[in-house]
């Protein structure tokens, strides 16, 4: 699974972001599959969880800066995902830690394209290009 043009915000930096998001999947993905075992997943998911913390409050700025009637309700997404992901973070152990990355990949990945096409693209003519 990889960003595509057609997952694009019409803003630059926020689809950096996103390419980025589905970069630290991926990173995760390859960690569970190799022989970097629970530490590679434990670093990936580290950076994954502190990086969506990063691009959701810069996504909300860009969002209030533009005046986004639906703020609120976008903020609320954001926040019920990030409980979500750092739940999962929680339970990762040296046991379990093949599951629990397959489980927040699937979620994630589904999340992540739905929550672009859909949720994302609702701001699109409230946010500049830059």
């Amino acid at each position: 699974m990889a960003w595509t043009q057609d997952l694009s915000v019409g803003h630059e930096t926020l689809d950096q972001h996103h390419k980025r998001l589905f970069a630290l999947l991926a990173e995760m993905e390859r960690g569970s599959d190799d022989s970097g075992g629970f530490d590679a997943v434990s670093t990936s998911l580290a950076e994954l969880t502190d990086y969506i913390v990063y691009h959701f409050t810069e996504e909300e700025a860009m969002m209030e800066r533009g005046g986004f009637p639906f703020l609120e309700l976008h903020r609320h997404s954001h926040q019920t995902i990030a409980m979500r992901v750092a739940d999962m973070a929680a339970s990762l152990d040296g046991a379990n830690f093949q599951r629990v990355a397959a489980e927040l990949r699937g979620f994630l990945s589904g999340w992540l394209i739905h929550h672009i096409e859909i949720e994302d693209f609702e701001y699109r003519p409230y946010i500049g290009k830059a």
